[in-house]
């Protein structure tokens, strides 16, 4: 579809549109208006009609008033003028003044007299039911309730079917105005049929009362829509207590609602004709001053689209508006695309590599998260057996059958130890002991072990291009990085071929103009050893670069891998604040380049204790372990060496042996993560004593205290699983004079 007929469309569908808006808007808003009206005179007649009903229930009162406040009431309540009642209240009487029912009583409340005046041909007086009696008798009671007299009862009530007007008042000697109220009258009137159709020609219009559910839409109006012609307006009639008891229907017409739908139509008509009319002259305006040119400089884009940027046409537009400065800027987005090509590609080339490092290390820190999680009972159930196996071995002699089958137990628990710790590493959950390190000496220390058939038949090439090649690292942790390499390079050449070791130089940031090597994008400004492996294997794959270093990821068969090696290898540089770059290019092998930080002498950490020597016979150790299996194994292995060692379970406990017990302590060996009183807490309490022992920390968990602390509560610090040597040794030395 052309741009010209969409912009066609687009005018007479937005024009459209607005004259749909305006047609529907005439017709809301006339309607509206005119709703408005129909509620506004709908108000008026329900005002109008509630107080004309008002008015026939004051006038009631009025004679109430009249004839409360006359002598002959007075004395009547007061027994002295019995004929009062044939006297004033017959049926003429009655019934000139529409009064259908009377009650009158005493002070005190007592029925004086009650009549009630039936309907028909022949009226009669008749007594008023008990029923009713009672009734009318509460009604009066807050009338005579008030000892001033002037409580005055104006109600509406509904009984039986029907509307009654009730009013009373308080019998009173006009001229003794102090006096008390002497009883009460009470005068009703039946709102029925004959009293309608006398408020129907009141009103001027049909009139009818509801029963259903009064003043069920919460306001003193409403109207319902009965058909086009007609409405009903529903006026709520509420009692003394301002509760609803009836409503009054009045019957209005709806001859404001037909002259709104006739003015609506027409003034819909008038939109839609002067919508069309408008569409047709924007449309003859939009060819003729913007639709034409646009195809000029569509002609013009699309031949140098087919033509490449790189040609020398130019757009050409007449004129000096938008649409020629439009032009111009075309063209001198022309004569920037060459430019920003190249830039754009190297940028993209740069995200893309940030955003892969990004999600490994994302994949990473998960993975970390749960090996740290496992770490501590993996821990505690490892010294465990280290210990009950270190015992058992011990017991026997080394002629003995089992004795070997021991020590190869031994080996294993080393092996899983080693497993953990490459775990931990992994998941940056173990901090690395940091101390200076010659990375010639630690590759050629490799080279050494790998001699012993790691690499099979792989020929080991080595170049030194440095002279200064000392890092502040942990070297078991940078041999394990380094080995794994090595061995994922033998691999990947089947065991044969050259594999190469090349040790440069970094400095950051690169002069202008040289790109960064693989894996350097993210490091801070500074120098650094470069180590690069590289071997002439087949290459890695494209699809798998992006999931190399992803934990468990392997391209290697079946119990041959495990998938962890590069992942530790990641974590473990980047505790050493380095990284880790990869180039590898399918059929010419791959290098992985490792980046540490170049270092001096004078930022090696001091060792936390001096080693030193002492006789541990007969002292006294608190031992504080939670895992029972430790505490029975290390325990029976202490004392084995000499030590009086007494167990606990937590840190609460300790403390209340080492404060109850009377014992003069020479050493605490405790845990750090115990419930109730931790590692760190049970220290402060101890170190806070007069002349407190020396304190050891042996716990899976140490790299989760803070370094001050550790430095300050402990005299040395042990790694969960411990070798018993390195116990012992331990031991020895924070004992040591100094």
């Amino acid at each position: 579809m052309k741009l010209q007929h969409k912009a066609w469309a687009l005018v007479l569908v937005t024009v459209g549109l607005c004259s749909l808006a305006a047609m529907f808007g005439m017709r809301w808003l006339v309607g509206d208006s005119f709703s408005q009206l129909e509620r506004e005179r709908a108000a008026r007649e329900g005002d109008r009609a509630s107080r004309l009903l008002s008015q026939q229930v004051q006038g009631l009162s009025a004679t109430v008033r009249d004839y409360s406040q006359w002598v002959d009431a007075v004395s009547f309540a007061q027994g002295k003028k019995p004929s009062f009642v044939d006297d004033n209240f017959d049926t003429s009487n009655m019934g000139y003044l529409r009064i259908s029912e009377v009650l009158i009583v005493d002070a005190k409340g007592k029925i004086l007299a009650n009549l009630s005046l039936s309907t028909g041909p022949s009226p009669e007086l008749t007594p008023v039911s008990p029923e009713r009696v009672t009734v009318l008798r509460e009604l009066v009671n807050p009338v005579l309730a008030d000892p001033s007299g002037r409580t005055m009862l104006q109600t509406y009530r509904v009984q039986d079917g029907h509307l009654d007007l009730v009013t009373a008042s308080a019998i009173r000697d006009p001229d003794r105005p102090d006096e008390a109220s002497h009883g009460a009258i009470l005068m009703l009137r039946h709102f029925d049929e004959a009293e309608l159709q006398r408020f129907s020609e009141l009103l001027m219009m049909p009139v009818r009362l509801s029963f259903d559910d009064p003043g069920h839409t919460g306001e003193p109006t409403h109207l319902a829509p009965v058909d086009d012609e007609h409405e009903n307006l529903h006026a709520v009639l509420k009692d003394q207590q301002g509760q609803p008891v009836a409503e009054l229907v009045l019957s209005l017409d709806r001859q404001l609602y037909r002259a709104a739908q006739s003015l609506s139509l027409t003034g819909m008509a008038l939109s839609a004709l002067a919508g069309l009319l408008a569409s047709l002259l924007l449309v003859v305006l939009l060819n003729r001053l913007l639709l034409r040119r646009l195809q000029g400089l569509h002609r013009d884009v699309q031949g140098i689209t087919e033509r490449g940027p790189t040609a020398s046409d130019r757009v050409q537009v007449p004129g000096k508006d938008e649409l020629s400065a439009l032009a111009e800027g075309i063209n001198r987005l022309l004569e920037r695309v060459q430019r920003d090509a190249q830039a754009q590609r190297e940028g993209h080339e740069r995200h893309e590599a940030l955003q892969v490092q990004l999600m490994q290390s994302q994949k990473t820190e998960a993975l970390g998260r749960l090996t740290g999680g496992i770490a501590h009972d993996f821990n505690n159930s490892l010294a465990a057996i280290t210990g009950w196996v270190r015992l058992a071995s011990e017991d026997l002699d080394t002629e003995h059958p089992s004795h070997e089958a021991l020590q190869q137990a031994l080996k294993a628990t080393r092996y899983a130890d080693g497993l953990m710790r490459q775990l931990l590493a992994f998941g940056r959950q173990s901090a690395p002991k940091l101390q200076q390190v010659r990375l010639t000496n630690l590759i050629e220390e490799t080279r050494q072990m790998m001699a012993s058939g790691l690499t099979r038949e792989c020929e080991l090439v080595v170049d030194y291009r440095v002279d200064d090649d000392e890092v502040l690292a942990d070297p078991t942790q940078l041999q394990q990085v380094l080995v794994n390499l090595l061995i994922n390079a033998a691999d990947a050449m089947k065991g044969k071929g050259r594999i190469e070791l090349l040790l440069d130089q970094l400095e950051l940031p690169l002069p202008p103009g040289q790109a960064l090597p693989p894996g350097a994008a993210d490091l801070e400004p500074g120098r650094y050893l470069v180590l690069q492996v590289r071997d002439h294997g087949p290459g890695i794959p494209p699809e798998h670069l992006d999931r190399l270093f992803e934990p468990f990821f392997t391209t290697k068969p079946k119990g041959r891998g495990t998938g962890l090696g590069l992942s530790v290898a990641q974590g473990i540089i980047a505790r050493h604040q380095g990284a880790i770059g990869l180039r590898s290019e399918v059929g010419e092998g791959a290098c992985f380049m490792l980046y540490l930080p170049e270092s001096r002498h004078d930022s090696a950490a001091a060792p936390l204790t001096t080693p030193g020597g002492g006789s541990d016979q007969g002292r006294q150790l608190l031992f504080v372990d939670d895992d029972q299996s430790v505490r029975h194994a290390w325990s029976a292995l202490l004392e084995r060496k000499g030590w009086q060692v007494t167990r606990s379970r937590d840190g609460e406990e300790a403390w209340a042996q080492f404060t109850q017990t009377g014992k003069r302590w020479d050493l605490v060996l405790t845990d750090q993560s115990m419930p109730r009183l931790d590692g760190v807490g049970l220290a402060q309490r101890i170190r806070a004593t007069q002349s407190p022992p020396p304190i050891v920390l042996m716990s899976g968990h140490a790299n989760e205290v803070p370094s001050e602390l550790l430095q300050t509560l402990f005299a040395a610090v042990l790694h969960k699983p411990v070798d018993a040597n390195e116990l012992e040794r331990t031991l020895q030395t924070v004992l040591a004079p100094s």
